[in-house]
């Protein structure tokens, strides 16, 4: 029996998807024997971060643990690799938007994301945290993964209508693969743990909130702690919340699972993300027949046509074009749904779009240019910001 098979695969880079003040996300197609290909994603770190080794090492941190986490909920990584003096992961092409994308059109339409829909997308984020949660190492020992940057940027809806949190990058693990300091604030502020925020030790109860911000802004359109500056520090250390902001029509239920999700405790949150996850779904589905990656999908086709032009690279008009057709709505919320729709698709200005809602990973790439306690942070780094985006900044408590 052979012990070993060499080889050398080439990846040809097809076009630039989204760069941002980490790294940069390509589109790719892996070429193999006899013409075969197939089409990935490939994430590199900046040359300006290759000399700052706890970059270096969370980068390769991310591919060593997402390695083994193979479900349908979560991004897939095929391979790390180091080519030319420069590191990068070879993941899974998701073609679809990001969750920030699919809020932010909604925002801009002023159009109620469907309550069922955004419980299912928050079930199945919640079930593939509930699969990395839980996993062991190879001699049976909890691995106690927590993502730490459970954030609308960190998910994807694909075309087929199947949600995928992506970007590891800070996640923590037991085996400590990732040498980044326990007492580092990491992270994006808005989406941020009580105990995180204030750099406490955190476990899967972390991402469990975090997830539920999420939910909220899905039903509110606005987050939960909407504050600008050092305020959103303070408030997301505090674990305040503007509850006035969720809609009255929230069912009962639905309002309990998310003070559930949101309690300021950690004792008083759920005790598994699997207990979660059943939850939201019996909340969705109880009296029988309720939404799926087909809904989900239906929906897409419905409000985001052009995901759907053949070849995935629509021309810059066809966004504003196709919001015309399929939203009524005053002309001022067709040019700002036209406007947002437009950036979502790669924020490209000249020519045909390179449209980027087709990605794997998009929140250590991306930013949306809004207060800067909406970035990640890394307070303990001696990495300057990037010009224009202030960062959040402080020494260990």
């Amino acid at each position: 029996m052979q012990s070993e098979i060499n080889d050398r695969y080439t990846c040809r880079i097809d076009r630039e998807i989204s760069k941002g003040g980490m790294g940069t996300v390509y589109e790719a197609t892996q070429l193999g024997a006899h013409g075969f290909a197939k089409k990935v994603a490939i994430k590199t770190i900046l040359p300006t971060l290759c000399k700052h080794h706890q970059f270096i090492d969370m980068f390769i941190g991310e591919g060593k643990l997402v390695a083994d986490l193979v479900h349908e909920n979560i991004v897939q990584i095929y391979q790390l690799g180091h080519a030319q003096g420069a590191y990068f992961i070879v993941m899974e092409y998701v073609n679809g938007l990001s969750l920030h994308d699919f809020i932010r059109f909604h925002v801009a339409s002023s159009q109620p994301v469907p309550t069922e829909l955004a419980v299912f997308i928050t079930s199945r984020i919640a079930r593939g945290l509930a699969y990395a949660h839980s996993r062991q190492d190879r001699k049976g020992m909890p691995l106690n993964i927590v993502h730490r940057d459970v954030c609308p940027n960190n998910i994807m809806i694909t075309t087929e209508g199947l949600p995928k949190l992506g970007d590891f990058g800070i996640a923590k693990a037991a085996n400590n693969i990732i040498p980044l300091q326990e007492r580092s604030l990491v992270g994006k502020l808005y989406y941020m743990s009580p105990e995180q925020a204030q750099r406490q030790p955190v476990d899967f109860r972390s991402d469990i909130y975090s997830l539920g911000l999420v939910l909220f802004e899905l039903l509110a359109l606005e987050k939960a702690r909407f504050r600008d500056g050092a305020e959103v520090i303070a408030t997301a250390q505090e674990g305040w919340l503007n509850w006035e902001l969720l809609p009255k029509t929230v069912n009962p239920d639905l309002r309990g699972i998310m003070r559930r999700m949101l309690a300021l405790d950690q004792a008083e949150r759920y005790d598994s993300t699997a207990k979660l996850a059943h939850d939201l779904e019996y909340f969705i589905y109880h009296k029988g027949y309720g939404p799926t990656v087909v809904s989900l999908e239906k929906y897409l086709r419905e409000n985001f046509p052009f995901l759907y032009v053949i070849g995935n690279v629509p021309l810059k008009e066809q966004p504003d074009d196709s919001i015309q057709r399929t939203i009524p709505m005053d002309l001022s919320k067709r040019e700002e749904a036209g406007n947002a729709i437009r950036q979502a698709c790669g924020k490209a200005t000249e020519g045909p779009a390179a449209c980027p809602t087709a990605t794997a990973i998009t929140a250590a790439t991306e930013s949306d240019g809004g207060p800067a306690s909406a970035e990640t942070v890394l307070a303990d780094t001696a990495v300057a910001p990037d010009a224009g985006q202030q960062k959040a900044t402080g020494n260990k408590s």
